[in-house]
């Protein structure tokens, strides 16, 4: 099995550990790539080396609510990418039912539970789903 690259854009730090931990559990191993705001995965995206494909992520993780640049709005900076469909998960902690500003290129957009166990569950499932079965 291949190890995946899995690219987590989150400012809260407790939940970016939560995520890692949940996609590395079983033995799996996942190149994590962890970054804190919106600015610095945009930057990540313009310097991606498309000729060696070593960079590009199998799956990319963002909170909606970054700062500066957030979640959704960092899906139009993938479009350099042209040739590679990457797996984009939003995360939102508001917990509205409504997302008017759902982006096509969205996989899914996951609210984040208040309960631990409730979000470890989520992310086991995200990495059957996106890294054990689609790669």
């Amino acid at each position: 099995m291949k190890t995946n690259n899995v690219l987590i854009i989150e400012n809260c730090l407790l939940d970016a550990i939560m995520i890692k931990e949940s996609l590395q559990q079983d033995n799996q191993y996942c190149n994590i790539h962890l970054m804190e705001d919106g600015f610095e995965a945009v930057v990540h995206f313009e310097n991606i080396n498309l000729d060696t494909n070593q960079d590009i992520p199998d799956l990319i993780i963002a909170n909606e609510e970054l700062i500066v640049i957030n979640g959704v709005n960092i899906l139009s900076k993938i479009k350099n990418l042209n040739n590679f469909f990457i797996p984009v998960i939003i995360l939102s902690a508001t917990g509205s039912n409504e997302q008017p500003h759902f982006h096509k290129d969205t996989c899914c957009f996951i609210h984040k539970p208040l309960e631990v166990r409730e979000f470890l569950k989520i992310f086991q499932d995200i990495k059957h789903c996106w890294l054990n079965t689609m790669n």
